[in-house]
Parts: C-alpha cells; structure tokens; sequence
C-alpha cells in the first residue's frame, strides 16, 4: 500500500563537494579574485553560502538587485550595514568622512566632512578609498558580490580596487551569470585580469538528482526512474528540481511504494515547463495572508522586516506573521539572522511580481514607496523606481533627481545620466522643467546616440509648448545642443540661430557656446565666409563679456583653434602654440578632453599625424581617467583609424572585433568603415562595399571634411577597382560640390585624386584637368602634407593619361614619398606600383620589377593581400614569380633595395619607428628588414649591422625624402 508522504526539508546540498574542494583550495591560496558563474537557478548562491557556512572569518555578503538603474554602490553600502550597527569608536581616519553621503545614519560617528571635489574621478576614488578602510577596520576577510551582472560600475571599481592589493585585503568571491553581462560592463575587465579562479557548478546527474529529492524526503530513496524523468525535465537544474519536487507534493502526487518515493504514474508526470510555472501553482495554493506577504516581497525586493512587510501587504502585524510563517514553510522565503524575510530565490520573486495585474502592481508600489519615505535611512534611488511603477510623475523626478546628484557626488556620471533620462523619457518632467533637468545631465557620460535622441524628442516637444520668452530660449538651446551631438547638423544650425539672440541677452555665455557651434563648418552647404563670421561674433562677445571662467575662456581657445584648422586656415597653427599650458579644474579637464580630441582630428585631416596622435593620445588619456565614457569611446576609433592611416593594422583589427556591434552609431560606424577598408585591402570588394554602405547607413552622416573617414572617398576607391568609373564619380559628386560651394579644397585632399581618375578613365580628360586645377589652386600655399601629396598624385595621374609614361613615374613616386613621410605607407606603396606600373610599361623593366618585388613584399607584411595578389599578377605578366611569402627572391645573400634603405638610416643612428615614418613602413616591416640584413651579413646586432655596413660602403646614397610639390 502506498504511505503518506513525509513533510518536505530544504534541500541538501549534493553533487557540489568537488565545487567546495575547489574554491577552499582558491581561498586558502589568497588569490586576487574567485568567481562563481552559471545560469539562474543553478545553485551559485547555494554553493557560496555553503562554504561561508563552513569558514569561520568575517565576510561582508553584498547581494545586486536587479533594478533598471542601479544604485551606486548600493550592495556593498547595505553588506555594511547589516555587518555593522555603528561605526562609534572604530579607528578610522579622516578620510572616512566621505562616507557621510552614503551611511547619513552615521554622520554624527563618522569624521568630518572633507573638502567637495567637483571632478567626478576624483570624488569616486576618495569615497572608494574610505570605503575600503573602512571594510579593512571591520576586519573583513571575505568579500561576496552576489548578481555581480547587476552591480554598478562604481561597486565593481571597487573591486578592481580590491583586487589591486589583495594581498592586504579581503579575498573576493563574486557570482555572475554570463549571458547577462553588458558589453560596456567593467565585470568583462575584472573577469579579463589575470590570477581569476573560475568555477562553474554543473547540472545534476539522475543519481545527483535523486540524492536531492531524498534529502527533501527525509533521506528516503528515490526511485531512479522518477529521478531519471525529473533530472530531464528540469535538465538537472537545482532549483527546477526542488520547485518541481514542491509542486508534486502540494499536489499530493509524492507516494511511497516498495521503499522509493515516486510520483502516483510516473508515465505521466506533469512537470511544470519552467520555474514561474511551478512556483505560480505553488503559491495559488497559499493563504490569503501568504499571497499578500508574497506580492509585498515581490515588489519591496531582497530581504525586509516583518512590519515593513505587512504594511506594504496592506494586512495586519499578526496576519503578516501568518503569512510569513506558511511562505516559510512551503521553501519559497527565507529569513537571515536580524529575522527579515526575503525569497530564496530572484527567479521565483520575479515569477510573482510579473503574475500580478498591472493595477496591483501600481497599489503595492505606492505603499512600498510611502512607508519606505518614513523610514530613517532612505534609499531615493529605490523611491523613484516605486514611485516610478505607482505612476506618482511627481516624486518619481524628484527622487530620480537627488538619486542623481548622490551618483554625481559618488563620482558615477554615467549611472547619474540614466537617472535622470527615466523621468524625462517616462513623461514624468514637463514643461520648462524638461530644459532644467537636460541642462543638469553629463551628456558626456550618455552610453550611446539612443538616449540623446530619446531627449530631442522630449526636447522639441518642450519647446514647442507654452512657455515665456527665456524659458523657450532655454528649450530651443538645449534642443540645438542635443541635436548637434546626434548629428543632425542641419536642422540643429537653423535651431540654434533661433536661440542666439535670445541667449545675447539671458546667458551670454551660453550664447558664445551656440555661436562656436554655427562657425563648426559641417553638415551644412554654407560657404565657409558665413562660420567665419559667427567665429568673430563669439570672439567679440567672449571679449566683451564681464570674466567669463577659466574653462569658458579654455574652451573657446580649444574650439577656435580646432574651427579655424577645419576651415583650412593656418592661423589655427598659431592659436594652437598660444593655448594656455594649465588647467586642472574639473570643467578645464572636460574642454581639454574635448579640445584635445578636436584638435587630434583636425591634425588628421591636414596629415600632421604625429601632432594628431599626441593630442588623442592626451584626449585618451583625460577621457579615461575622468570617466568621460562616451568621448573615450570615440576617442578609441579615431586612434584606430589613426592606426590604420600610418600602418599599425592591429587597433583596427581589434576596434572592428569590440565596436560592430556597439550601442553607439557613430562608434559603430566608425567601426563598419575600418573593417570596410581592412576588407579592401585584403581582396574581399564586396564584403568591403557592404560594411562601407552600412556604415553610411548606421551613423552620423560623414563627409569630406572628415578626410579619410569620408565613406564616400572608400566607394570611390572600389568602383575604381571594379573599373566602374561612373560609379566613383557619382559615389564623391556630394563632396565634391559641397567642397566646391564652400571653397574649402583641403577637405578634398583624399577624393580629388580618385575623382580625377575617374574621370579620365570616363573620357573626360578637360573634366579631370580642371578638376585637378581647382583642387591644386584652393590648397596651393597651404603647408598641409595631405594635400601636397594628393597634388602629386593627381598630376601623376594626368601625365600617365598624356602618355608621359617618366615623367608619371616620377611623379607617382614623388606622391610615394610625400605619403611616406606623413607617414601613410599603404597609400606610399599604392603610388610606388603605380610608379613602377609606368616604368614598367616604358620599357624600365629591370628597375619596376625590383620596385614590384619591393612593393609586394611590404603590402603582404602590412596585410593588404589582396593589393598584393594584384602585383604579383604583374610581376607574372612580366615574367617574374614570387612566393606568397614576403620574401626577396632573386638576392640571395645581398641586402634587397629595400633592405639598403633601411640600413642606410640605420647608420645616420634613426629608430625603427623613423625609419617607417621616412620610408613609408609599419615598424614590425622595418624590423623584419632590419633582421633580414643581419642574417645576410652574418652579424649579432643592429650595432653590428650599421658597423659592416660603414666598413663595406654600402651606407653611402641618401634616402628619397619627399620635395615641395609646385605647380
């Protein structure tokens, strides 16, 4: 006869021994970090409270919720709290006063408050350091992040703090799931250093599986058939299992029959699909009470005191009780030593809140919201999400907006940016309100252009509204603002001239910043005469303005400088050398940031790329200390491209990995061309006219006054090498009209010489002639590399076409030198083929041949194997083979022209690095020169190599260096 089934235990803990071994072993051999990862469900917080259990040192347990926007430093802030009641008579210093915002509970225990410090970097990385102490006073030995995909990106600094001198301090453990790790997220830095001890805990096997529901029943065995049946119903997940096991009991389906638990008809064994199911059947078989006190947790969240729980439940202190009791009993809750209640797990918290009506939700929301305002220590963050999911717009902007100035005073600009964009993007802020709040966002710190379009949304909306004369001033300028950082350049221009004179008149200062936005000479046809004239306009009214601040003077210096580099005019290079040397204030730092960043990319497209890489690199470096994320993020592409441009093709190999499918557009297109022209160079046309076309597609429009990021310029270049000419002259006829409509001919530096050649091989040699004139004419006098090596190359292309086949080639390697000097040396070794292509056709054979040898060998180090394929093709029309290796066939023991070259300026004492910006190389190219030479002459060392090379006479004619180029 069956027997009645036993009551149900919480369920042991099986087939994780090894695990325990495991992570005792990482423990006691103090390494910086142990993380615990796997699927919801799976048994990591289990395992961790497990090996807790077993160890006797104090551990601070910070458990992340997962709320939309999380607050900075909340999990570790409330481990404190629970491990510490007071901080009375503790020795801390007086660096622990910046603690004071985050335990305002202990304000009258903790030090005084130190100075404020208004960079964001600076005041995160104080309050870190307190809070380390502080944990070190506490004597904390380990330290657990629960969720850890949740936390914050100041809570997981920490840990990087931490984990820099884990030899002082407490041990880490964290618990994450991977599949829900942000892309953006510094988890993917922490979990990248080395010395991270990784554990993953494994589904249970049937015999696993059966030792569970045994230790649930009493130690009772299971029959292997129902263990096999449930272990593939759940797939061996714990916490499927023990649900499923649960729900068979409420049910009464659990029997006992010849001395093994099994369910009444195995056959037929209903498991629920997933967890929300089994635990929403368990809990429709609860009490009225117990319902209530679940709904309650559900939307409190994470572990709460009895009578907070029964208010927000809306049921007596007695019923509560009730209900705890039976919620208890049944395994869905859990109580930790101070006797708050909270679920055992997320995933069944979840199941409940999401099987609630929307009405019920709102109800329980608003309780939770007005009895948690009455509590002493109040967490605004978690106001606003209650207030927020009860509808109240009101408090829900008010708390979102002290939650953000706590994240900007914790130094955390980027979570204090999503605070704020919740209510504006929810409809919780109208009005002139909308304009005051987007004026109080770090925009700097937005993860991308799909917040800041969800704010011009808001913006036009505002601003279109009833309001008086400053407050629509206000909206319009917050709005043009916005749109030039998405990009929409035009519509912002005709934006921000309606706001100018209404901000003459309000805000002077704001009015100089929307006037050094107009004299930015992008995205508009306007002749460059009407950006000129709004650059004087800001100069007059910044001089006649009563001492603007140091950062508003900085940052027009830095904008003037950049504006008037753009607009082709070499006084920028004069404001450049005058720009005021300091600054270290935080508004300084951002426009040195920025100014850096604008000057870098105006340097590019003059070709002055070693002042381009030192001024990123200074941008970079800013960005990354003082958090500015998002220009960090650009700055990294435009240091890739950089990359690209002399010859190092690692950074836009590892920019095209990261950033395809970043959040951001522009970053992302940035991301989309680099890969295009990796794709070009290496043979593949249409996987690189495909990226190129996504990239236009994706971003913010690029043109020619982004030089070698003009999309254009790269369709042009493979309709050419498609031998469609059409094509290419219909992929640059925007550019090339907007450069003629404005009369700015550098921006023309990278599309003239394709232009021009598309044209002659259409037929039209009078088109392409004057095309090359008028671009020779606007840049002539300018001292810019980029387009004097454009003009030799455009002429070189009007000799070839003139049957000049010389004086092409001489010309072409003119263009071949300029470009190496820069240095450019894909576009050097491009003009060097086409140079040896000419000589080649005038009957130089001998000569073009070991410049082919040359060029092939280079363009296959530098990883352009597809240009490569295309010269060893003319190499095999002309009778010679070569290997698909970048060898020098034909030279035997003696140094290859190329080899003499870099052996020369190897004498005269030059750098690997020199010698690839004289000749054109990438460094890793030069040393493979370099290493050649000295196998030939049998010598030890570069030293030795310049010494033979004196003593035999070979370091005597003079490198090419590129000459003026003249008309």
């Amino acid at each position: 006869m069956p027997s009645r089934r036993p009551d149900l235990a919480v369920p042991g803990m099986v087939g994780r021994d090894r695990d325990l071994s495991l992570l005792d072993q990482a423990l006691n051999g103090r390494p910086g970090l142990v993380v615990v990862a796997g699927e919801a469900g799976i048994g990591k917080t289990r395992l961790v409270l497990e090996l807790l259990r077993r160890r006797g040192e104090t551990a601070l347990v910070a458990v992340c919720p997962p709320f939309r926007e999380p607050y900075t430093l909340g999990p570790v802030v409330d481990a404190v709290r629970r491990l510490a009641e007071c901080v009375a008579g503790l020795p801390l210093t007086g660096l622990a006063g910046a603690l004071r915002p985050v335990f305002p509970e202990w304000v009258d225990q903790l030090p005084p408050a130190p100075e404020p410090l208004a960079d964001a970097a600076a005041a995160r990385h104080r309050l870190l350091r307190a809070l380390i102490e502080l944990i070190d006073v506490l004597d904390v030995g380990l330290l657990v992040l629960e969720d850890a995909h949740w936390a914050d990106e100041t809570t997981l600094e920490l840990l990087l703090f931490l984990r820099a001198r884990w030899e002082r301090g407490p041990r880490l453990i964290l618990t994450y799931r991977p599949e829900d790790v942000r892309p953006e997220s510094l988890l993917r830095r922490l979990l990248a250093q080395a010395g991270v001890t990784r554990l993953e805990p494994r589904p249970l096997d049937t015999a696993a599986t059966a030792q569970l529901v045994s230790s649930m029943l009493g130690g009772e065995p299971v029959s292997e058939e129902f263990a096999e049946l449930l272990r593939g119903h759940t797939d061996g997940l714990p916490l499927a299992i023990e649900e499923s096991v649960r729900l068979l009991y409420d049910r009464a389906d659990l029997v006992r029959e010849d001395g093994a638990w099994l369910r009444r008809d195995v056959a037929e064994l209903d498991v629920p699909p997933s967890i929300r199911e089994a635990v929403l059947e368990r809990t429709s078989r609860l009490g009225r009470a117990a319902g209530a006190v679940l709904a309650a947790l559900a939307v409190l969240e994470g572990e709460r005191a009895p009578a907070l729980i029964a208010e927000v439940a809306g049921v007596s202190p007695q019923e509560a009780e009730n209900g705890l009791i039976e919620a208890l009993a049944g395994g869905l809750l859990h109580e930790d030593r101070d006797a708050r209640a909270g679920f055992r797990h997320v995933l069944a918290a979840r199941s409940v809140y999401h099987a609630l009506g929307a009405k019920e939700r709102s109800r329980l929301h608003r309780r939770a919201g007005e009895a948690l305002e009455r509590e002493p220590v109040r967490s605004v963050a978690e106001l606003a999400r209650h207030f927020r999911e009860a509808g109240d717009p009101g408090r829900w902007a008010a708390y979102a907006e002290q939650a953000a100035d706590h994240a900007i005073s914790s130094g955390d600009p980027r979570t204090a940016f999503g605070l704020l964009l919740d209510p504006l993007a929810g409809g919780a802020v109208r009005g002139a309100a909308v304009s005051r709040l987007v004026q109080r966002m770090p925009l700097y710190a937005a993860p991308g252009n799909g917040p800041l379009r969800e704010l011009v949304t808001v913006l036009r909306e505002a601003a279109t509204g009833e309001l008086t004369r400053e407050e629509r001033t206000e909206a319009t300028w917050q709005l043009a603002r916005l749109m030039f950082h998405v990009g929409d350049v035009e519509a912002a221009s005709v934006e921000m001239e309606r706001a100018v004179p209404g901000l003459v008149q309000d805000r002077p200062v704001a009015a100089v910043h929307a006037m050094m936005m107009l004299a930015r000479p992008l995205g508009t046809a306007r002749p460059a005469a009407h950006h000129r004239a709004w650059l004087e306009h800001a100069g007059r009214l910044i001089e006649a303005s009563p001492g603007p601040s140091p950062d508003v003077r900085l940052s027009f210096l830095m904008d003037r400088a950049a504006t008037l580099l753009v607009l082709g005019d070499p006084a920028g290079w004069a404001v450049v050398r005058d720009l005021p040397a300091e600054g270290e204030t935080p508004g300084e730092v951002l426009q040195r940031a920025r100014g850096f960043a604008n000057l870098g990319e105006a340097a590019m497209l003059w070709g002055c790329y070693d002042d381009a890489r030192r001024w990123l690199d200074a941008a970079a470096a800013l960005a990354e200390a003082h958090q500015h994320v998002r220009l960090r993020d650009l700055l990294g592409a435009t240091l890739a491209h950089l990359d690209w441009l002399t010859g190092s093709w690692t950074g836009p190999t590892e920019l095209e990995a990261m950033a395809l499918d970043a959040d951001e557009p522009v970053l992302r297109a940035d991301a989309l061309l680099l890969a295009g022209l990796l794709d070009a160079a290496r043979g593949d046309h249409p996987r690189a006219q495909e990226r190129v076309r996504a990239a236009i597609a994706v971003g913010r429009p690029r043109g020619p006054a982004d030089g070698s990021r003009d999309p254009s310029a790269v369709l042009a270049r493979l309709a050419i090498a498609a031998g469609r000419p059409g094509e290419a002259l219909a992929a640059t006829d925007a550019a090339w009209h907007l450069v003629e409509a404005k009369e700015l001919w550098l921006w023309a530096a990278e599309i003239a010489p394709l232009r021009v050649r598309a044209l002659l091989e259409d037929g039209r040699v009078g088109d392409a002639a004057g095309a090359a004139e008028a671009f020779a004419a606007g840049t002539r006098g300018l001292n810019a590399p980029v387009a004097a090596a454009a003009r030799w190359f455009t002429a070189a292309l009007l000799a070839r076409a003139g049957g000049d086949l010389t004086g092409a080639a001489g010309l072409f390697e003119e263009a071949g030198a300029a470009w190496a000097a820069l240095p450019r040396p894909y576009d050097a070794l491009l003009a060097r083929e086409a140079a040896a292509g000419c000589r080649l056709a005038a009957g130089e054979r001998e000569r073009a041949v070991g410049v082919l040898r040359e060029v092939f060998g280079d363009l296959t180090a530098l990883g352009a194997t597809g240009d490569a394929d295309r010269v060893r093709r003319t190499l095999a029309d002309a009778g010679v083979r070569v290997g698909a290796r970048a060898g020098r066939p034909g030279y035997g023991d003696q140094l290859s022209p190329r080899e003499l070259d870099v052996v020369r300026l190897l004498v005269e004492g030059r750098t690997s690095a020199q010698i690839a910006r004289v000749l054109g190389l990438s460094p890793r190219t030069v040393e493979k020169h370099v290493h050649s030479a000295m196998r030939k002459r049998d010598v030890p060392s570069r030293t030795a190599l310049a010494v033979a090379a004196v003593e035999s006479g070979v370091a005597l004619p003079p490198v090419s260096v590129p000459r003026p180029f003249t008309e």
